[in-house]
């Protein structure tokens, strides 16, 4: 899809976001997602200075000359996870799609990619906002986590039905029994 959008807006230069919070580049051959994507857009055509990681710019500097490319269109397909790469970025400009690779494990966090590309500046009338899922994966268990997050959000802040107290889960929390029954791939267990 990415590969698509890219080539869909050749004409205008237009960008594209990818977040992914699950995996980060690295540089000593481990498989890591950002590099999985790279190369496969680089072997589809994509030149490889239309690609960039928000990892590589490790300073502030760095990140506003990374934003002023991806607003020119210079670099067209910016990757980088939610906190290094959600409020502070300013790149919406050109900006065609954002791609959810992942579940983040906060509601806010969704909105806060969502509104990298749906703000004041972006020249595109209309975007696009995609969230990647695979079926019998943690993908269902992660939603379902976040979906229930918001309601709870959203029961205190109408103050309809407010309950007395909830618990927030997180990653580490998760049970070995959880794991074990979305792993099994069975629909009644999840």
């Amino acid at each position: 899809t990415v590969y698509e959008i890219w080539q869909k807006t050749n004409d205008f230069k237009g960008t594209q976001l990818v977040f992914c919070d699950s995996s980060t580049p690295k540089k000593d051959g481990n498989f890591n997602v950002y590099d999985d994507i790279r190369s496969k857009l680089i072997s589809k055509g994509v030149p490889e200075c239309d690609i960039a990681f928000i990892h590589d710019a490790d300073s502030d500097v760095k990140k506003k000359e990374l934003f002023a490319k991806v607003r020119r269109g210079d670099v067209r397909i910016l990757l980088g996870s939610t906190q290094k790469m959600g409020a502070g970025t300013n790149a919406q400009t050109l900006l065609y799609a954002i791609h959810n690779i992942d579940c983040p494990w906060r509601p806010a966090d969704l909105e806060q990619r969502a509104g990298r590309i749906i703000r004041q500046g972006n020249k595109n009338d209309t975007v696009h906002i995609y969230r990647y899922v695979t079926k019998d994966t943690f993908d269902s268990y992660s939603y379902q986590l976040v979906e229930n997050k918001q309601k709870f959000i959203s029961q205190i802040m109408t103050s309809k039905s407010p309950v007395r107290s909830a618990e927030d889960i997180d990653e580490t929390a998760l049970s070995y029994a959880e794991i074990k029954a979305l792993a099994t791939g069975n629909p009644h267990i999840k």
